[in-house]
């Protein structure tokens, strides 16, 4: 026998997305301002900042900050949970997520994933360690491994040293151009959910459709999970031919690498690969009960959270992100980008096996069951 379940009112979730979504348009204003008045050292001035689709040099440069400001106005009388406005609330999500991001908030996310892979490597052991006793021996045994590599003159910790604190100086100096993209990011994102949210409260009442219901999910979930993990390959494998002689990255590289970029590149590669092994997480039992090597926790339920939050971040950045990576490829004739970046399928097939996630650990309404 076959029933059908209603869609539920997300009304808890609503109301926290339209307080996130007024709050995102009442900093609209302070960044408008901000660049209205200083256009030449505003957010929006930075060397890096290169829109999609950049406005002509006859247009006025007070017009796009005063735009952005009437943008934020009118969110403010938007940001409502009325089914209606979701047109509005969608065009706002294209708007911000698809033509006015850029690259750098990817590159940045990416740049800093890498530099937090050999502090998670350090970490991460010592927190998996089960028991006071197995801790101490686990971070004793990784001391004495950073301390011989310092020794031998493997790493040179001085060196590194030097990196980081020039790397939190160039941060610290770009940090109001950081700012505003991220807004823009976290905005798109905002008034995606609301769009969404928004479409779910028109059909209140209504049955859910087939393809919501757990077994279904399971199926195109587990293609879409697979698909998110083909994306990652082409970046990450390109990568690793770092490792070799024959270096490639839009083309052969030769030996014109240094180590430091070669170490950057590679922590970037496994980054990448990592993130590819995490979306199969998505569809396999691993993603639901803690596997036997995380010996703190393992056999206990994954709490779905978890997976659910930053799979559907990443999906959404992944996505906004197509766009302006496409543009950026053409714009400068790097054609390797469409291919090697395939955030235009990653983004949308992760989102696909993070819902279909949900909906089997039972976040989101089943619709049909049997």
């Amino acid at each position: 026998m076959t029933t059908t379940t209603p869609l539920q009112r997300p009304t808890r979730l609503t109301r926290t997305t339209v307080l996130a979504a007024f709050l995102w348009s009442l900093l609209a204003l302070p960044i408008g301002l901000w660049q209205l008045l200083d256009p030449e050292h505003g957010p929006y001035s930075h060397d890096l900042f290169e829109p999609t689709i950049p406005l002509p040099a006859a247009v006025p440069d007070w017009i796009a900050p005063a735009a952005l400001i009437a943008a934020g106005l009118l969110g403010l009388l938007i940001a409502r949970a009325r089914t209606r406005l979701w047109p509005l609330t969608a065009l706002y999500a294209a708007v911000f997520g698809l033509l006015l991001t850029t690259t750098t908030f990817i590159s940045f996310a990416g740049y800093l994933v890498a530099f937090l892979l050999p502090i998670a490597a350090v970490v991460v052991p010592i927190l998996l360690a089960r028991g006071t006793l197995a801790r101490v021996l686990t971070a004793a045994a990784i001391a004495a491994v950073l301390a011989g590599l310092g020794v031998t003159g493997v790493v040179d910790y001085a060196a590194v040293g030097g990196f980081a604190a020039e790397l939190g100086r160039v941060v610290a100096e770009m940090s109001g151009y950081l700012f505003a993209q991220a807004w823009t990011v976290t905005g798109a994102a905002i008034w995606t959910a609301l769009t969404l949210q928004l479409l779910v409260l028109r059909r209140d009442g209504e049955p859910a459709p087939r393809w919501l219901a757990p077994d279904s999910a399971a199926k195109w979930g587990r293609v879409a999970a697979w698909t998110a993990f083909a994306c990652a390959l082409p970046y990450g494998l390109v990568r690793m031919t770092w490792l070799t002689p024959w270096a490639y990255m839009g083309g052969p590289l030769g030996d014109e690498l240094d180590p430091a970029t070669r170490i950057w590149g590679l922590l970037l590669g496994f980054a990448a690969l990592g993130g590819g092994i995490l979306c199969l997480g998505l569809t396999q039992r691993w993603g639901e009960r803690w596997p036997f090597w995380m010996f703190a926790v393992k056999g206990r339920p994954v709490p779905p959270m978890i997976a659910i939050v930053p799979g559907a971040i990443m999906a959404a950045v992944f996505t906004f992100m197509a766009v302006p990576m496409i543009a950026l490829g053409l714009r400068h004739g790097a054609y390797d980008i469409v291919w090697s970046f395939p955030f235009w399928l990653w983004g949308p097939a992760l989102g696909a096996a993070t819902l279909a996630y949900a909906i089997r650990r039972g976040r989101v309404g089943a619709g049909v069951v049997r």
